[in-house]
This record gives C-alpha cells, sequence and structure tokens, in this order.
C-alpha cells in the first residue's frame, strides 16, 4: 500500500470514529519528520459537507528506518492514548472535578497491525499551537506553567493508581520500558561518558572548585545511570516519560502570555517516580539561573498537585509527601541529567541538519548506532560544553552527585 492509499485510509477511518459520513478528505503526502527518529507524519483535512465544520488531522507513522525501540515504543503510546488516558480521564469526571485535566491532544484512532501501524490526533499547529524555540532556555513564565501541570497530571495518576489499583496495574501491564534500551546501549553509555569528561574539562578550566563535585560520577558513571534510570522507592504512577521542549506544544494569547500547553508523545509513558519527568523537563530547558530556584518550582508543583489530588478525593501527603519528592531527586534525577545532556546535543543541531543526515541512515547498520554518531554534530557548538557543565554542577550541589 502506497503513502497516499495508507494516508487516505486513515482519514477515512477519523471520519467514522466522528460519524461524518457525508465528508471531504484532503491529504497532504509531504511527511513532516521533526528532530527524533522514532516516526513520521502527515496531515489532511476532513470537511464535513453537511455543517461545513474541517477537523485538521494529524498522523503518525512508524518510520521506514525500523529499529529496536521503534515496535515498543508505538505500543506505548497507542496504549496509553487508546485505554490509559480515557480510564484516567472517566476518573476525574466521576469524580466532578471543576477543571478537568486536559493538557493532552485529542486523538482519534491508532492501529499496532503490521505494516498499518499509525496514531491520528486533532493537529494541534491548526490551533495555532507552536514549539518552543530548542534552541533557548525556557524562562520561569513558561517552567511556572509546566511543572503547575505536571503537577496535576501526576496527582490525576496518583489518586486513580491508589483508588484503581487491579485497574491500574491492568493498564500498564502491555508498557515496555524503552528506557532499559538507551541505558544498555554501549556506544550511547561510551557517547556520554565522553559528555561528561568533556564537561569536567570545562569545569576545570573555568570553576575549578567545582571539579571534586563532579569527579564521583565521571569515576562511577555506571552505577549512577543504574540508580537513576531504575526507580525502586515507594512513589510512582503514571509518567509522561519524554518531557524536553519538542514535545511540548504551546499556544499563546495576542499578548503574547500563554494560553495552554498540551504534552504529546508518549511513547516512554511508564509507572515511574515524577522526579524522571520533572527532571528531564528542568534539566533539559532550563538556564543556571532556574537551576538555582529548583525548590521554588517544586513547591510550585506539589501546590498543584496537592490541590487537585483533594479533588479526586485523595490525600497528597499519603500519595506522595513533598519531603519524598526533593529527597528522590537526589537519588533518581540524574535520569533528567543523563537524557538532557543527550538532548542538548540535538537541540544545538538545525532542524534542516538532523533530517538531512536521517535521510542518509544506512539502513544495513544499526540505526540507532549511526544516530550516536549524528549526536556528535551537536557537541561543537560553543555552548554545548557550558550548558552541560552547568547542569552537572547543580546536580551536585543539590545532591544527586
Amino acid at each position: 500500500m502506497d503513502v497516499r492509499e495508507t494516508v487516505q485510509n486513515i482519514l477515512k477511518r477519523v471520519a467514522e470514529v466522528e460519524g461524518i459520513k457525508n465528508c471531504d478528505i484532503t491529504s497532504n503526502l509531504e511527511a513532516l519528520n521533526g528532530d527524533g527518529f522514532l516516526s513520521e507524519f502527515y496531515t489532511g483535512t476532513i470537511q464535513n459537507k453537511d455543517t461545513g465544520k474541517i477537523e485538521n488531522i494529524y498522523i503518525k507513522v512508524t518510520p521506514p528506518r525500523k529499529f529496536e525501540i521503534v515496535e515498543p515504543a508505538f505500543r506505548n503510546e497507542v496504549n496509553f492514548y487508546s485505554k490509559v488516558f480515557p480510564e484516567l480521564d472517566r476518573f476525574q469526571k466521576e469524580r466532578g472535578v471543576k477543571d478537568p485535566f486536559g493538557n493532552i491532544p485529542k486523538y482519534f484512532c491508532g492501529s499496532l497491525d503490521k505494516h498499518h501501524e499509525h496514531l491520528a490526533f486533532v493537529n494541534l499547529k491548526a490551533e495555532n499551537y507552536v514549539l518552543f524555540d530548542k534552541s533557548q532556555f525556557m524562562d520561569e513564565k513558561h517552567l511556572k506553567v509546566l511543572f503547575d501541570i505536571y503537577g496535576k497530571f501526576h496527582a490525576l495518576s496518583f489518586a486513580f493508581k491508589a483508588q484503581n489499583f487491579e485497574k491500574y496495574n491492568e493498564l500498564i501491564r502491555p508498557v515496555q520500558n524503552i528506557f532499559g534500551v538507551f541505558s544498555t546501549t554501549e556506544s550511547l553509555n561510551k557517547r556520554m561518558q565522553e559528555n561528561f569528561k568533556s564537561a569536567l574539562d570545562y569545569v576545570n578550566e573555568n570553576s575549578k572548585h567545582n571539579v571534586g563535585k563532579i569527579q564521583p560520577l565521571v569515576d562511577d558513571f555506571d552505577n549512577y545511570k543504574s540508580r537513576g534510570f531504575n526507580y525502586a522507592g515507594k512513589y510512582a504512577a503514571w509518567t509522561h516519560g519524554d518531557c524536553w521542549s519538542n514535545n511540548l506544544m504551546f499556544k499563546y494569547c495576542s499578548n503574547g502570555e500563554l494560553e495552554n500547553i498540551k504534552l504529546v508523545d508518549h511513547q516512554l509513558g511508564r509507572d515511574s517516580t515524577p522526579v524522571h519527568d520533572l527532571s528531564y523537563l528542568f534539566y533539559s530547558g532550563a538556564s543556571k539561573t532556574e537551576f538555582d530556584k529548583l525548590d521554588y518550582y517544586l513547591d510550585l508543583y506539589y501546590q498543584s498537585f496537592s490541590k487537585f489530588a483533594r479533588e479526586l478525593g485523595a490525600d497528597p501527603n499519603e500519595l506522595l509527601p513533598l519531603e519524598a519528592l526533593k529527597s528522590d531527586w537526589k537519588t533518581y534525577g540524574f535520569l533528567g541529567v543523563y537524557l538532557a545532556v543527550m538532548v542538548w546535543e540535538i537541540k544545538f543541531m538545525p532542524k534542516t541538519l538532523i533530517q538531512e543526515e536521517a535521510a542518509k541512515l544506512d539502513q544495513s547498520e544499526d540505526p540507532l548506532e549511526q544516530l550516536v554518531e549524528l549526536g556528535k554534530k551537536g557537541r561543537s557548538h560553543p555552548s554545548f560544553k557550558r550548558n552541560i557543565s552547568d547542569i552537572l554542577i547543580h546536580a551536585a550541589e543539590y545532591g544527586i552527585i
């Protein structure tokens, strides 16, 4: 089946799901490749001939170059949109909350049928949502709203788990831990060790008094990685997983104020600590100035978490005590440090360069190994070492290292 037929069939399926029988379907067959490598994207429209209403659709399909994590990542995301979030949404509506969590894009349909894997969503760009400039730091205005949203999201998943434990376990049973692939990929871990050593050299040249704080990470990298990736604490629930800026869509008012944010790409979602979401978001998006205000942001997060947990009929201190959140940050925040260093390579690469290089990937070789090589191009940016050094210094100051 060619691309045209595939996209047309998906759009027809969306029309069926929405109960639109009399319609015009238009597909855009220009693949929209992003900064990631797990999916390709197409768009289309469905116009209801009876009402004139137009639905703008965003379609996500598996890429032609398949590698180890593509299939489980797609399975995870279809499971989230078709099963996990509908249950969370039903739960909050049953509790009659005044302002339900709604920062997830509208999902129409999806499939895991071999050679026909796809997901179809509302096209957020058609609703004036945009990506944040990935090469820039997020300011306090953006971070405050994001920590508030994640507080609400996590409260919903914690409260649901506490009150529907058997159902929750049923929902997460099919989920595969994609982070496990990252943590065991030898070439990726070798590259990351090189990045940390490079950052240590930069610190030695520019902030010598901090060298002793970071040296333990370089000396005992595998232990830090193993501990950071695998949550062994008491306070876990459903998390977003992939929280860097390219998986967040922002909508602004005419005066420049934030109107709304959507959390997209739930391929890495799993049962884990909120620290994994928050540390990844924070270290991959904030500046040194904001790093120094971490406790302020965690307090904001917990206010949001507590308020929504109570609305859902739960005791926030039983679900996740604030002291436990801050303590877990010291133990498990390394995941965010690791992933932030990894994505800053991508953040410093122009989107056009990423797309050009991705098109050159040799299908006869391991794509993940080739992507590791591609990441080296981002390291040459003059700000790369400084950025990751700031991350590591803060990690040491806060007790992660």
